[in-house]
């Protein structure tokens, strides 16, 4: 998401905000023509909002928090609510719920602005190279020098929780840049939960073979995802150390030239007969043709621990071009492969997705913009904002597509 300006209030507390949101007059399900509204992320249309951070005159102390309103009018939290002081220049130590995605690598352009086509990758472009902390509590950031960041959470919530399970889940981070050559990240991210009944267990692999089964059966975006959700229940309950390991390298040597490289690999003690997307690794690569020209290309690989699921990958490509006077231009490609098992293809599971668009500056702090968008496969944009349905043989083969109008403001 675009980083929003903050409003001085009062002495040491700011006030900011960024939205977007997305109307579409016209679109289809791929059944149906229909009109559809929401945030690019889907799950509702959030159109009012307000971040406040305080900051102590000597920069030693402070807090963050927000406030969301949705279309519908239901308030809710925003995504930090956390409170921190530095005891010396070098330490940082907080407590709350976090959005810090200082060690989070990202790879952003074209559809991920627009109605985003969550049918079209597996990785999102937020994180794509690297996770970000999303977490709740007791943090600590270091930087003994000003190439070094180290981040360490452990997730201390209001439950009362064994200690040992709270630090199964531990998960801590680096970062060093190499000024004007390479920075280097890697990270551990703890996912034990602590050993569950034999009874609990069994019942855990039994929902995740029906769920394989259900997804082998008519392999389609909600049986994978109901596949994905049944893996993880079965993580938490075996009581092991689980964990995932990510690594991320940028070059930075290169005038004009944005590039990264990312790894994970999720680590289950004594492994499962399946895990959806066991091993990542991405590619993010963005040049400065010229001025108003950039080209964007990004992709991943996939792998499982079950040899008979295939590996899949995801690729796109992008271009941005600065029309002048405001008027910008993006268009972007992404396609996703097919899901495959023991080498045999399952229908409608590789998708592809285009998006062309116009935006337009309005003041300093806000555009408006117009898109066209389409998926194959019955595709949905923006996690159901707009639902691709099956043709009239139950089939998920319809073209799905969009005309959205963006509004977008900042704070």
């Amino acid at each position: 998401m675009a980083a929003f300006a903050a409003v001085s209030f009062a002495e040491g507390i700011t006030f900011g905000a960024w939205l977007r949101a997305l109307a579409a007059p016209v679109a289809s399900d791929g059944k149906d023509t229909i009109t559809a509204a929401g945030n690019s992320w889907g799950y509702g249309a959030r159109t009012a909002r307000i971040n406040v951070s305080a900051v102590a005159p000597d920069g030693n102390a402070g807090f963050n928090m927000g406030v969301y309103n949705d279309v519908s009018m239901n308030l809710s939290a925003g995504d930090e609510a956390n409170l921190w002081v530095k005891p010396i220049d070098i330490v940082k130590v907080s407590y709350g719920k976090y959005d810090n995605n200082t060690l989070r690598g990202d790879f952003c352009y074209g559809s991920w602005n627009w109605l985003r086509p969550t049918s079209s990758w597996i990785a999102e472009d937020e994180g794509l190279l690297m996770s970000g902390n999303g977490g709740t509590g007791l943090m600590a950031e270091i930087t003994p020098m000003e190439e070094l960041y180290v981040q360490v959470m452990l997730p201390i919530t209001t439950n009362q929780v064994k200690a040992a399970d709270t630090y199964k889940n531990l998960r801590a981070g680096f970062a060093y840049t190499v000024p004007g050559l390479v920075k280097v990240k890697g990270q551990y991210i703890g996912q034990g939960k602590g050993k569950a009944s034999d009874e609990e267990i069994a019942d855990a692999e039994d929902a995740l073979a029906d769920a394989f089964a259900d997804w082998l059966a008519d392999p389609s975006t909600d049986t994978y995802e109901a596949l994905e959700a049944a893996t993880a229940d079965l993580a938490a309950t075996d009581g092991n150390s689980n964990c995932a390991l990510e690594a991320e390298v940028d070059v930075l040597a290169v005038e004009g030239l944005t590039a990264g490289v990312g790894f994970r690999y999720n680590v289950v003690k004594d492994g499962k007969d399946f895990q959806a997307d066991a091993m990542k690794i991405a590619l993010g690569v963005a040049y400065q043709v010229m001025p108003e020209f950039k080209v964007s290309a990004s992709g991943a690989f996939f792998t499982n621990y079950d040899s008979k699921v295939n590996p899949r990958f995801q690729a796109g490509v992008g271009v941005d071009y600065d029309l002048g006077d405001g008027l910008a231009a993006n268009a972007d490609v992404r396609y996703l492969s097919p899901v495959k098992y023991d080498g045999e293809k399952a229908d409608n599971t590789d998708h592809i997705a285009f998006s062309v668009g116009v935006t337009k500056s309005v003041s300093s702090n806000g555009y408006i913009g117009v898109a066209f968008q389409g998926q194959t496969n019955s595709g949905t944009f923006a996690n159901n904002v707009i639902e691709g349905k099956p043709n009239d043989d139950g089939e998920m083969k319809n073209f799905t597509w969009a005309v959205p109008v963006a509004l977008s403001v900042w704070f």
